[in-house]
């Protein structure tokens, strides 16, 4: 996930080998998440203009953002806990972390981007049982603001963790097949899902339900349990890979930019064209992308991380510690930010979506980073803090 919880609280417990590289993969997929969120009112804005596709290609291109948070979680969940015995005693400790650096970040959001909307649209004036309602619903569905689904996907993800860690540890043979279950699922989900609405049986949001992110979950879930004996192909900092090895590699970026170009080219045609295309067209460009987006950032942060020791690698890792906060924080920063009049060219419009982007990043990672060095209950607001803790060289400090 965005936080680090699993991790920091818990890597510790066991005798599994630490993967600081994990830091990094957060570090580029919050990037991803800003892209999207800075870029969000451009493609109304430049349509029939000549920024319109550049932009279109970041905010599409980048939609692996949040199934890469979700394939992370379920990585690191099953990557800890799968060869620990399934007790009430450890499954209490584990809700009771998820309570205190999850859930209780994610309210107080909550209740702030509320008053922040509530102000924005002059309605203090409803009565307090009818804004009391609002807060509620807001609360139960993730919507207090656009962004704070997600902690409801992870929510449904941690209720079902129990019943999935009992079946993957009864057979290390379903874990290998794991991936293929989720996908079979999520897009029974999504066919289902688009012949009921059609049909008018029923209207759900399924970005907010956790079936629609199963086969990246589930992805996560099986190198976790296998990650020992997939590592050396994960890890592209071999000097000298094998020929096939090197192969697959190169396939895997291919296929990987090829299917996030088809993505972009979708969305472009049905907005220039309006092309009537079939929704599962999207759906699948968008699942391909994204589960190959999540091996190649898992090979992307190995290759970044390198000995550790580089700025640009300790400035990475610290973003990615400090991901949940960015996360939460962000779109208020973005809020304040777009309040400023900005004019001009094409030059300056893409300068102005730019510096959005910038802002919200590094706005976002001194608060949170300032928070976790000197505000004692920062846990309240950002989660968990980053372990503080002289390590030998091949594992750095983040922030």
């Amino acid at each position: 996930m965005i936080h680090r919880a699993e991790d920091l609280q818990e890597e510790n417990m066991g005798q599994k080998e630490r993967i600081p590289q994990l830091d990094i993969f957060r570090a580029i997929s919050i990037f991803a998440v800003l892209a999207i969120h800075a870029t969000s009112r451009t493609l109304a804005e430049t349509l029939n203009t000549p920024l319109f596709h550049p932009f279109l290609f970041i905010n599409k291109f980048s939609q692996f953002a949040v199934p890469s948070f979700v394939f992370l979680s379920g990585f690191v969940l099953f990557y800890n806990y799968i060869d620990r015995p399934l007790t009430g005693r450890m499954m209490g400790t584990f809700y009771r972390r998820r309570l205190t650096y999850i859930i209780v970040p994610y309210v107080v959001f909550s209740v702030l981007y509320f008053v922040m909307k509530v102000t924005a649209g002059s309605q203090w004036g409803l009565p307090p049982v009818e804004l009391a309602s609002k807060l509620g619903k807001y609360l139960i569905t993730g919507t207090a603001y656009t962004h704070l689904y997600y902690v409801i996907i992870i929510i449904q993800f941690y209720i079902l963790f129990p019943l999935l860690l009992w079946c993957l540890q009864a057979s290390r043979r379903l874990a290998a097949v794991a991936p293929l279950i989720g996908l079979a699922l999520q897009w029974a989900f999504i066919v289902l899902n688009k012949y009921m609405v059609n049909h008018g049986y029923w209207h759900v949001s399924k970005g907010s339900l956790a079936i629609t992110y199963f086969s990246y979950f589930l992805l996560g879930a099986s190198i976790g349990v296998f990650y020992p004996k997939l590592k050396s192909w994960l890890k592209i900092t071999e000097s000298k890979p094998t020929p096939s090895r090197l192969a697959g590699w190169i396939g895997l970026w291919v296929l990987w930019i090829a299917a996030g170009i088809a993505h972009v080219e979708l969305w472009y045609n049905n907005y220039t064209h309006k092309t009537v295309i079939n929704t599962f067209w999207f759906e699948g460009a968008a699942n391909a992308h994204a589960l190959l987006s999540c091996l190649v950032l898992f090979q992307l942060s190995f290759l970044l991380y390198g000995a550790g020791q580089r700025l640009g690698t300790r400035l990475l890792l610290s973003a990615g510690a400090c991901s949940f906060g960015i996360y939460l924080i962000h779109p208020a920063v973005l809020f304040f930010y777009r309040k400023i009049g900005f004019h001009g060219g094409y030059a300056a419009y893409t300068l102005a979506i730019a510096g959005g982007w910038l802002a919200a990043l590094a706005v976002s990672w001194i608060i949170v980073g300032l928070a976790f060095r000197y505000l004692g209950l920062s846990w309240v607001l950002f989660g968990t803090a980053p372990k503080r803790e002289v390590k030998q060289s091949q594992h750095v400090q983040a922030m």
